[in-house]
């Protein structure tokens, strides 16, 4: 599981450990063996790391068959001040595609931009906002209320374009070829609610 320190927010030891935080702190709980496999990280190496942060009061475990589940510690002092840096720095991949999916008429949904980069490892300097590709027909005033929400909660300006699936398929434009030539984000629709 040891990876270079992650480009957004290089507090953690590793980019594993940035993004099994955020999986734990923002995300439903889930089986240990799970979150390797959605995270696509090693599973001894995920293992030692949930043990380690049980072990500083980060995370606490519980037991469900052969399953071992993990959640925030939120009796932790360190709770809310990781949540708060964790929700800014790696919430868009867990916040944006539950937003999006509120929205009537959008197919699919990306980041892209600097933190799409960022998140999949490239440096450079943080992010001033999240980029959102949506494809579909949705309308535009659901889309922004979707955005403002996602402000709010992310710190951060969020936009989205809103491009038609043939737009996308297309790829006419210079601004879509460049879009799919870099990093992009695949944001999970199948979501009704946020989490909590």
């Amino acid at each position: 599981m040891r990876t270079s320190a992650p480009h957004l927010l290089p507090l953690f030891r590793s980019d594993g450990q940035g993004r099994l935080l955020a999986r734990i702190y923002l995300d439903k709980p889930g089986p240990l063996a799970q979150l390797a496999r959605d995270l696509d990280l090693d599973g001894g190496g995920i293992t030692r790391e949930a043990d380690r942060l049980e072990r500083a009061g980060l995370i606490r475990s519980e037991r469900v068959g052969r399953n071992r589940i993990l959640h925030p510690d939120e009796d932790s002092p360190y709770y809310r001040n990781l949540y708060g840096l964790l929700l800014i720095a790696f919430g868009p991949a867990t916040l944006v595609g539950p937003a999006l999916a509120q929205v009537e008429g959008i197919e699919r949904a990306f980041i892209f931009g600097s933190w799409a980069a960022r998140y999949a490892g490239e440096p450079g300097f943080d992010p001033a906002d999240i980029d959102v590709i949506a494809i579909g027909q949705p309308s535009q005033l659901a889309v922004a209320r979707a955005e403002r929400e996602l402000i709010e909660k992310l710190g951060r300006e969020v936009n989205v374009t809103i491009v038609s699936p043939e737009e996308w398929e297309a790829a006419d434009s210079g601004f879509l070829q460049q879009v799919r030539e870099r990093p992009v984000v695949p944001l999970d629709l199948t979501q009704g609610e946020e989490p909590s």
